[in-house]
């Protein structure tokens, strides 16, 4: 439930409760869970193996499906609700399936993964968490330090190559020089010996 906070400017603010918080968590994992196991499967339906669930209409999942189980038909909405719990989007290679008519743009479905989102498996649903903010802190903190790593990597490469570059024209300079001095030497030593 909410409880009002009273707020700058005499507006009231509203909070809540962790028990508040921890329904609606606990609403989108088991709605989506049942809106997927209920919904016409040439819109959405689980995976083949059953560990993901593949959204084969994005238009009819988004006005007619999603209305009944949320306050929305905002698709974007949904997805950003499903990466905040951990769901990825998997890949967009085309889907192999056997309900699927010559023709048929495969490629427009969109799966979604999550190891404890699994077909027949609600018992699993309590171990999906949201990210927390710190968590979610941490994934941008860990995409910039891979940014700064590949970076570096660049970096370090650039400068290994211009150490060989520096360290062949050395090389050739030294090879120059000796050869020079082996053909002065030559050239002493036959003066000498006549």
């Amino acid at each position: 439930m909410a409880c009002s906070v009273p707020a700058i400017k005499g507006t009231i603010v509203r909070s809540y409760s962790k028990s508040h918080r921890r329904a609606a968590e606990t609403k989108i994992k088991e709605e989506t869970y049942h809106m997927i196991d209920r919904c016409d499967p040439t819109i959405a339906t689980w995976s083949t193996s059953g560990d993901s669930f593949v959204i084969k209409n994005i238009d009819v999942f988004s006005s007619n499906i999603l209305p009944q189980y949320f306050k929305h038909s905002n698709f974007s909405s949904f997805a950003r609700q499903l990466n905040f719990y951990g769901f990825r989007k998997l890949k967009s290679d085309p889907i192999c399936l056997t309900d699927v008519s010559p023709g048929d743009e495969s490629t427009a479905y969109i799966s979604f993964y999550h190891c404890n989102f699994q077909k027949d498996r609600p018992e699993l649903l309590q171990s999906i968490k949201r990210a927390t903010k710190s968590e979610q802190q941490t994934k941008l903190e860990n995409e910039g330090l891979r940014k700064e790593v590949a970076e570096l990597k660049e970096m370090l490469i650039k400068m290994q190559r211009d150490s060989d570059k520096k360290i062949a024209d050395v090389i050739f300079d030294m090879n120059r020089r000796f050869a020079s001095l082996t053909a002065d030497y030559e050239l002493l030593l036959a003066s000498v010996r006549y």
